[in-house]
Formats: C-alpha cells, sequence, structure tokens
C-alpha cells in the first residue's frame, strides 16, 4: 500500500490512527468536479491550479499536436534487423532507399535516444508517394513492384497472407497504410511514449522514425522539452494524467496536447537552449562511453553478464567494480593482478571523466528546474512544497535549501 504520492507504507510498527490523522486533509466538495478528482492539502491544490494557468497549452506552443509512429498491421515484415536489412540491399542495392533507422519505445532515453540498430521498410502508400506502380490496376502493379525491388517483393511476397488480411494497409496488399504526416518524420522532433515510467523527452534531429509505441511532438523547441523533462510537468503529471500499470503515466494525446508550457523571458529561453543542448551531448557521450565500457569488460576480463550494477557502473568506486566484475565472471575465474591492474587503468581513463559528466548533468538540470520554476512563476516556498510532496521517480534531486 502507498501514500497519496506513491511512497510504500510499512505497516509492522505504524500506529494507523496517527498515520490518518496526520496525513489527512479537508477537501472542498468544489475541488471534485467529474472531469478530474484532485486529492491534497489546500496548498498542493493551490500549486496545482497555478502551475496550471501559468501557462499556454502545447498545441498552441508548438503550433501542433503530438503525433504517433508508424502502425503497420504486421511487424515481421516491416521491421527488421540490420542482418536482414542488409541481406536485402545485397541482393537488391535500388532498395536501400526504402530503409529508414526507427526507433521503440524501449529505445527512449532521458533527452537521448539509444536506437538498437533496427530498420523500417517504409513502403509508403500510393496514396502518399508517386511509385511506379501507384494507380495501376492490381496485377499490373504487383508486376512492376517485383520488376522495381525483386528482393524486397520477395520478402513482402514471403509473408503476403499475413500482409493482405491486414486491416492497416495501402492501396496495394504490400503497402504500410496511409500516413498524413510522413514528412513530419524527416523533420526535427520530440519523440516519448505514452506509458511514461519516468520524465523521457528527447530530441531527435536524424529523421529517425518509430513504430506506434513511439509518439512524437512536431517540434525542436528546447523550451519546451526543459519543461516537459523538469520536476514540476513530472509533479503537475502525477496529479494531472491518468496511471496505468505499475504507476507508469499515460500520457495520452488529448492530455499532452493541453499540459500546461509558461512563457520563458527571452533571457530564460536562451540559457536553458544551451543547458538542453549540452545535456543532449553529455548524455549522447554517456551513452557511448558506458557500452564501450561494457564492450571492454567483456572482451578483455571475459565478463559474461550485465548486473543491475554493472549497467550503472558510473556510481561504483575502483573497489565496488572490481568485486562486481569478479561476479560477473565465470565461476572461480576470479581476477589475476595484471587484470586487476588494467582494470584499474580502464576506470580511470573511462569511468572518472562519465562520473565528471554525470556530476555537471546534476548541476546544469537543476539550473535547468530553476528556470523552469522561475517561468511558473514558483516561489521558493513554492519549490518547497514540491519536493515536500513529490511523487516517484522525480527529475533531477531537490535543490539544496538557502
Amino acid at each position: 500500500m502507498c501514500d497519496l504520492v506513491g511512497r510504500p507504507l510499512a505497516f509492522a510498527d505504524v500506529d494507523l490512527e496517527h498515520e490518518i490523522e496526520s496525513r489527512s486533509h479537508d477537501l472542498p466538495p468544489g475541488r471534485l468536479s467529474p472531469t478530474r478528482w484532485l486529492v491534497g492539502s489546500a496548498a498542493e491544490l493551490d500549486l496545482f491550479e497555478r502551475l496550471e494557468r501559468a501557462g499556454r497549452p502545447l498545441k498552441a506552443m508548438i503550433g501542433g499536436e503530438p503525433l504517433y509512429g508508424i502502425k503497420t498491421g504486421y511487424n515481421p515484415a516491416y521491421l527488421l534487423d540490420t542482418p536482414t536489412k542488409e541481406s536485402l540491399i545485397a541482393a537488391d542495392p535500388a532498395s536501400a532507399g526504402l530503409f529508414r533507422p526507427y526507433l521503440r519505445g524501449e529505445d527512449l532515453d532521458r533527452w537521448h535516444a539509444v536506437g538498437a540498430g533496427l530498420w523500417m521498410l517504409t513502403l509508403k502508400s500510393s496514396g502518399n508517394h508517386p511509385w511506379p506502380w501507384a494507380d495501376l490496376p492490381d496485377a499490373e502493379a504487383e508486376a512492376v513492384f517485383r520488376k522495381t525491388y525483386p528482393a524486397v517483393f520477395a520478402h513482402c511476397d514471403a509473408h503476403r497472407d499475413k500482409l493482405s488480411a491486414r486491416e492497416d494497409q495501402g492501396r496495394y496488399w504490400w503497402e504500410l497504410r496511409a500516413c498524413a504526416y510522413w514528412d513530419a518524420f524527416d523533420r526535427p522532433k520530440v519523440p516519448y511514449t505514452d506509458i511514461s515510467w519516468r520524465a523521457s523527452f528527447n530530441l531527435d534531429t536524424s529523421g529517425t522514425m518509430s513504430n506506434n509505441t513511439v509518439y512524437f511532438l512536431p517540434t525542436d523547441d528546447r523550451w519546451t522539452l526543459a519543461v516537459l523533462n523538469s520536476p514540476a510537468a513530472w509533479w503537475y503529471s502525477w496529479r494531472a494524467a491518468v496511471h496505468g500499470k505499475d504507476e507508469a503515466l499515460r500520457l495520452f494525446t488529448s492530455y499532452l496536447a493541453n499540459f500546461p508550457v509558461p512563457d520563458p523571458s527571452p533571457a530564460a529561453r536562451e540559457r536553458a537552449e544551451a543547458i538542453v543542448a549540452r545535456l543532449i551531448d553529455l548524455t549522447a557521450g554517456r551513452t557511448s562511453g558506458l557500452r564501450a565500457l561494457l564492450d571492454w569488460l567483456r572482451v578483455e576480463l571475459g565478463v559474461e553478464r550485465v548486473s543491475n550494477k554493472l549497467s550503472d557502473l558510473v556510481g561504483l568506486t575502483a573497489d565496488e567494480l572490481a568485486a562486481e566484475v569478479r561476479q560477473c565472471r565465470p565461476k572461480k575465474a576470479g581476477l589475476s593482478s595484471a587484470e586487476l591492474q588494467r582494470l584499474r587503468a580502464e576506470y580511470t581513463a573511462g569511468v572518472v571523466p562519465l562520473r565528471e559528466q554525470a556530476a555537471e548533468c546534476r548541476t546544469l538540470e537543476q539550473e535547468l528546474a530553476g528556470l523552469v520554476n522561475a517561468a511558473y512563476g514558483l516561489t521558493p516556498s513554492d519549490v518547497a512544497l514540491m519536493w515536500q510532496t513529490a511523487p516517484p521517480r522525480m527529475p533531477t534531486v531537490a535543490p539544496k535549501p538557502h
């Protein structure tokens, strides 16, 4: 059982009557409506309403609605790994332009997305693209498709029954469903998942595709990105968004389109954009650095599995890393003195810089949170209340009291 902001309650030594009394609040009936139930102290409810009033709807801020990724109707035909893609291109080099890298919901992280080497076969509907077979009768169109892209045709033909049975398909059985915003995938965008475990908005500027587990905002506005990743936004969303399984937040299009984004001062916007750009670079560098370190441990020290501690090895001391490597190597392998020396050298060369980058990220995140709080018009007491009533997985850490 949890309290109102999701903290677990242990009952072994709990005085239930005292807990109910100490955590209770008077709730005026006017605070409840058919569309929204907000439970909290008067101060919390006032803070929530001031956040709401301080911002403009996100759709007005960015000039568009959230969009969602491509629904294929049958993923095995269109969502491919790198070996399959390379095999098809090797058989038919002319088909290379049909393949685009794509992201899944699990690939998204805060500030940065980590691609998994996956590809989408983008056979757009003839209603969206002037294919050589567009507008031809079915039999003639199929013959032209076979001649134009023989390897891709053979790949699709192997899935013909499933593709033909789809409701979501284009003008012909091998095509994807019609989409009115194909060009939006080519432009900068802010991808996110509608089932959000934490604030993990990021910026894609490489024209990456996404499947329908990923939504995106058609914008490169770094201020909006800063707000959505802020503690204030998560605090607000915890109280306003629908909760799903395991207390993940459901960021439905109708909710996010109307999320209140405050207007910053010109100076605040300029500084926030610089911080966001730096956070994106730092996060990308930390991700690639961590991957390189884990690859080194596998190749050089025979680490067989990546434990939870190793997956976040930046937080380990050199001795803790050595102990964890011993645990993750084959049984009784241990670490020789030479291997331990190499590991310590790698720690100094690889882990220490990542720890420094992590510290810089924390400093920048706190500054960015302060800019967002100021744009919402929050006072120091408001910020203190926000952290006192912080929900689980609050972004960044509470600022130090002055």
